[in-house]
């Protein structure tokens, strides 16, 4: 009896602590080089060197497959790291393989070059309110073709062809684009070829085709009108600096462009003004304020009516580093570095002295500086890049200050508590005047590798704090609870690409979609420099920075987010679902993913994968791990 026991009890104690099987193995043509998970379908994309392949999860069958050829099919049959001619269309249920665009869920052509005549796809956007993606398709030097297709049934709503001024430039080198592509209700804008675009969403009938080198384009407050800012390479300015300007939230480190400015009636076409805005210096950034426009160049700013282009004050304002203009009783209140002035409805000074921005405390900061605040009951916490300062209400002598490394020091905010997190050397600070946390209530937190911790996630007891190889778990006082760390299968791994970067092929707003949406469901602990410069675009910063973020081009934010959350030379040992971290490790001998529960810290389960540079995702949706072990691509179920 006894020895039947202890038999069982070693049968129990082995199957409990076993390595758990695939549900699946599809092996493919040759070695798998990389495995991507698409979110937005859920099909898991396999890439060789022969082709790329789609995976249903479910049943671990191929549902489609698109074969290499030509130079890359070359490159890899040499040995050589071709990559792959897969990418996929962000934001869209669509992928790319060589100039063919398909529904990566079902593997069907939607169009090609040989169907649709073309030479090449070149650039695609979304377009809201269709619900579609507009590819641009470059048929000759200065020709090109546009298919806005559905993502919701795969359709082409329209095809229209454009002819531009200048040479679009050559496929190969990356060389054809378009750029300031924006769009409001019905309308779109673009540039290319040194042309200005405008069409109808509708149905891609051409309003605009305008020989005009632009380095900006936005809709007005009202939607009635187009403007088009030159591109500072066409201005007397001197100097290229091209059209992929993006606006920002932070003017203090605004690139310049043209000094002049048009005007185009969406409607007819026909320029609105009867002649251009031209500013003393280069155009910087735009509001609307008070229903006019107002334009901030390099060395001032102005305002406008942006119905007629005629001045609306009498008097500029000349000062550097303008940031923004707000509507008051007397007049407007103008923001530039990091003081304010007033100045009545003609531009004309009030004040005799600006006033700094931030009154009654000894808050010191250079115009240079950037900095953002949070408030709370007792006070304000003020952050810069290089320094924490507190003050209490009522009080102008500030009570702590802490030193900020730019380089090497990490922050980020609890929103639910409304805790300032501060990871600087070994000391963890969480801030927060309203509970008592401050300076002094620091603790020490002895990481294994501090520059490795990027995920912060709030819990319903505390923090997960974690990088590749390992993790913390703190109270909401940023006490300990619990630390573990991975010990690491293989040196390799240190310089690993993540599986995500599809042959280099995803773009920023791909990432967002795929990539972060799979990376982790915590937040980003970042640099200092990064912190603040975030934080003020998540809060649309101060009371005085611009509003026309509403004209903030959706692609580039969308860039700006993904590049916060993704970082495409992270290790591929760290992946994250909402109560999973999972981490890459050596344990008991064996080369395992183990699967640790956020809340308490427990493994809940062991993968083995037995490599050391491991290539896999996971799906959260459907709670499945993507394995790639030579051939065979490998799918496991977990809870």
């Amino acid at each position: 009896m006894k020895t039947r026991l202890l038999i069982l009890l070693f049968l129990t104690s082995f199957l409990g602590h076993s390595q758990k099987e695939p549900d699946h193995t599809l092996t493919l043509d040759s070695s798998i080089n990389d495995v991507y998970l698409h979110n937005l379908t859920g099909i898991a994309v396999a890439t060789t060197d022969g082709g790329v392949y789609g995976v249903d999860g479910e049943t671990g069958k191929k549902i489609w497959e698109f074969k290499e050829t030509g130079f890359i099919k070359s490159l890899n049959s040499l040995g050589q790291d071709g990559g792959s001619s897969f990418t996929e269309v962000p934001l869209s249920p669509f992928g790319k393989f060589g100039q063919t665009i398909f529904n990566i869920k079902t593997g069907h052509k939607i169009i090609d070059e040989k169907a649709n005549g073309y030479k090449g796809i070149f650039s695609n956007n979304f377009v809201f309110g269709k619900n579609a993606i507009l590819f641009f398709a470059k048929t000759d030097k200065t020709a090109a073709k546009l298919f806005l297709v559905s993502i919701e049934n795969d359709n082409i709503l329209w095809e229209n062809a454009i002819k531009t001024n200048k040479k679009l430039g050559s496929l190969l080198s990356g060389g054809a684009s378009i750029s300031n592509f924006v769009q409001n209700d019905n309308r779109i804008a673009f540039s290319a070829g040194k042309t200005v675009f405008l069409l109808n969403k509708e149905d891609g009938a051409i309003i605009v085709s305008e020989k005009y080198d632009a380095g900006k384009l936005f809709f007005t407050e009202d939607n009635k009108s187009l403007i088009a800012v030159e591109n500072k390479s066409s201005s007397l300015i001197g100097g290229a600096i091209k059209a992929g300007f993006t606006m920002g939230l932070s003017l203090l480190g605004k690139k310049v462009i043209g000094k002049e400015l048009i005007a185009f009636d969406i409607n007819t076409g026909k320029e609105v003004w009867k002649k251009a805005i031209k500013l003393d210096e280069g155009f910087v950034d735009y509001q609307f304020e008070d229903g006019k426009l107002f334009l901030i160049h390099e060395d001032g700013a102005k305002l406008y009516d942006y119905h007629t282009g005629k001045e609306a004050w009498k008097k500029e304002f000349k000062r550097k580093k303008v940031k923004g203009v707000e509507k008051t009783d007397e007049g407007y209140i103008v923001y530039y570095k990091n003081k304010k002035h007033l100045v009545d409805n003609n531009g004309k000074k009030i004040w005799k002295k600006p006033q700094r921005v931030i009154k009654n405390v000894d808050f010191d900061v250079d115009d240079e500086e950037e900095f953002t605040a949070f408030s709370y009951d007792k006070g304000t916490i003020f952050v810069t890049p290089y320094r924490i300062e507190y003050f209490e209400k009522g009080r102008k002598k500030r009570v702590y200050r802490i030193g900020l490394d730019e380089k090497s020091d990490k922050l980020t905010f609890d929103k639910k508590n409304k805790n300032l997190i501060l990871l600087s050397g070994k000391k963890m600070y969480v801030l927060n005047p309203d509970k008592g946390f401050g300076k002094e209530q620091v603790q020490k937190i002895d990481f294994h590798n501090k520059n490795d911790i990027t995920t912060f996630e709030t819990r319903d007891k505390g923090y997960f704090i974690n990088g590749n190889w390992e993790y913390v778990m703190l109270n909401f006082k940023g006490e300990l609870i619990k630390k573990e760390y991975f010990k690491q299968p293989g040196e390799g791994l240190r310089h690993l690409k993540n599986v995500a970067s599809v042959a280099g092929g995803l773009t920023g707003a791909a990432m967002q979609v795929s990539g972060v949406m799979n990376m982790s469901s915590g937040t980003v602990m970042g640099g200092t420099g990064a912190f603040v410069g975030n934080r003020n675009l998540e809060n649309h910063g101060v009371k005085h920075v611009n509003r026309g973020i509403n004209q903030y081009n959706q692609g580039a934010m969308l860039n700006s987010v993904s590049e916060k959350m993704w970082d495409p030379t992270r290790h591929s040992a760290f992946k994250a679902t909402k109560n999973n971290a999972f981490f890459y490790a050596k344990k008991d001998g064996k080369k395992v993913l183990v699967q640790v529960n956020k809340d308490s810290g427990d493994t809940v389960e062991t993968y083995e994968f037995d490599v050391n540079k491991p290539k896999y995702k996971i799906d959260k949706a459907a709670k499945k791990i993507y394995f790639r072990k030579g051939k065979d691509l490998k799918i496991f179920s977990y809870n």
